[in-house]
């Protein structure tokens, strides 16, 4: 809530909980933003019990096609595409790994993908107001025009024979994180640049996506200069 307050997002409709202390009202007031003060019965109505004292409406989050290119400058790009990510918890991680660690945005098809939503936006704790998103109709067509604009693309599999430090990463990277379940489609596999796999040497041969994420997105960060 207080990040998408100071991201100046579209709130509809403010309420705050009678408790809520005055630190948060004395923000809103400084930002001329309208809320309504409700006792803890009306807040659960409206949200749920799992809140914290205070909620809002708020129009849908901006999402982008592939007009989301044009939206991206600078030096060191880098994108992140995520092939059949359908675990809401899952999104919500990715996007705030994606955030923290400098992505420019993130791309998903629109078919077989989780849908920008509530818990989404709740597991993101508030890294969704900073980080751009959009749906494509072809992952396979998004990454030609990706390469034929100078990035190159770093897949991750278990079947990976390059080691993440050996990635350039003075280079534009669009780096591909496949599904929970099957990884990333065999079409996408045979147009990566780079194919890298995270070395592991517990009894556990898989992580979490949004685990792989993290590591990978760490490793591959934009460059601070």
């Amino acid at each position: 809530m207080t990040e998408a307050i100071l991201a100046n997002s579209k709130l509809l409709t403010i309420y705050v909980q009678d408790s809520k202390d005055q630190k948060f009202l004395a923000m809103l007031d400084d930002r001329k933003l309208k809320y309504e003060i409700v006792d803890k019965k009306q807040m659960d109505n409206l949200f749920g019990s799992n809140h914290q004292g205070y909620g809002a409406y708020r129009e849908d989050y901006q999402l982008f096609g592939e007009e989301l290119l044009a939206e991206i400058t600078g030096d060191f790009k880098r994108l992140l595409i995520l092939d059949g990510i359908q675990d809401p918890h899952n999104l919500g991680a990715i996007i705030r790994s994606a955030d923290a660690f400098g992505y420019d945005g993130i791309v998903l098809p629109k078919n077989r993908s989780c849908s920008v939503n509530e818990t989404v936006a709740h597991v993101s704790t508030g890294a969704i107001e900073h980080v751009k998103i959009a749906y494509v109709n072809s992952l396979s067509t998004f990454i030609n025009r990706l390469k034929a604009q100078g990035y190159w693309i770093c897949g991750m599999d278990a079947k990976g024979t390059i080691a993440l430090d050996a990635v350039d990463q003075n280079r534009n990277l669009a780096i591909i994180i496949g599904s929970e379940g099957f990884g990333m489609s065999k079409t996408l596999v045979k147009m990566v640049d780079y194919l890298v796999a995270i070395p592991m040497v517990g009894h556990v041969n898989s992580l979490n996506a949004s685990v792989s994420a993290g590591i990978v997105l760490y490793s591959l960060r934009k460059k601070i200069n």
